[in-house]
């Protein structure tokens, strides 16, 4: 007789109290507010860097463009000017320059400019209207004003049989007398428009403006072509430090950027001229 062996069957019976889902319910919530916290705090950090590299790119570009603008400018044309909510800085762009060889000088007046230029163009004088020629301007009025010592540059250009052609012999369309020469014998070539870097303090932008007349008053803001360089600026400052014996011309840049007042992101440049008359 086979004796079976008894088969124990034992069932397990096990559940979670109130209190205990309670208390993983509350520390899921914490560890998921931590997270969700962390995760946050570093995509909010994420955007700042990003908008401070955005603002601080846009703000590099105008600072630097300026600054090469400013390089090129005819000697004493750079003036500034401020507004209730506008401050512009205007200069007058270099195209050409080289040194002359004849030309009229108070009190001797005449049509005849023997010019020694390298990068001379035909098309110089084919300008309308004429390229303003600036001999020795000492002050801004030399240039946007009527003084005398620039000139439109319109006549004819003639064979001066040297067989040099780096020297040009141009008869003028009109007789005249420049105020002083220069003490090198320099001219300078103008662009046909000034430029101008104007701030607004209304939308806190910077904005480039050119193809506008020259004016003996500077105008705020000029009527011209306007290209936005800079958005998110907060303040602007132009200085100029004219020449003197010891050193040329310096413009002192002060540029702000930012969301706020409070921004520390500053471009401080100071910008020395080359050019001089």
């Amino acid at each position: 007789m086979q004796h079976r062996k008894p088969t124990i069957f034992i069932t397990l019976r096990h559940g979670f109290t109130l209190i205990e889902l309670t208390i993983v319910i509350v520390l899921l919530s914490v560890l998921a507010l931590g997270v969700s916290s962390y995760i946050g705090l570093g995509a909010s950090m994420y955007s700042d860097a990003t908008e401070r590299e955005q603002v601080l790119n846009q703000s590099r570009f105008v600072a630097e463009r300026l600054q090469r603008e400013l390089r090129n400018a005819a000697p004493n044309s750079i003036r500034t000017a401020d507004a209730a909510l506008l401050r512009c800085i205007e200069f007058a762009p270099i195209v050409s320059s080289g040194i002359y060889l004849q030309a009229p000088v108070a009190p001797q007046a005449g049509t005849e400019l023997r010019l020694a230029v390298l990068n001379w163009q035909s098309s110089y004088l084919g300008a309308v209207p004429g390229l303003p020629l600036s001999i020795y301007p000492r002050q801004p009025g030399d240039i946007y004003g009527n003084t005398g010592s620039t000139i439109p540059f319109s006549g004819t250009e003639t064979d001066d049989m040297d067989g040099n052609s780096a020297t040009r012999t141009v008869q003028l369309a009109s007789s005249h007398s420049f105020v002083l020469g220069s003490p090198e014998r320099r001219f300078y070539l103008l662009s046909a428009s000034p430029v101008s870097y104007c701030f607004n303090a209304v939308d806190g932008s910077i904005r480039r403006y050119s193809n506008y007349s020259y004016s003996a008053a500077q105008p705020l803001p000029p009527l011209g072509n306007a290209e936005l360089m800079a958005s998110d600026v907060q303040q602007v400052r132009f200085a100029i430090n004219n020449a003197v014996l010891t050193r040329n011309s310096v413009v002192n840049l002060l540029l702000q950027f930012g969301q706020s007042q409070a921004s520390d992101m500053f471009f401080n440049y100071e910008v020395h001229i080359p050019n001089v008359p």
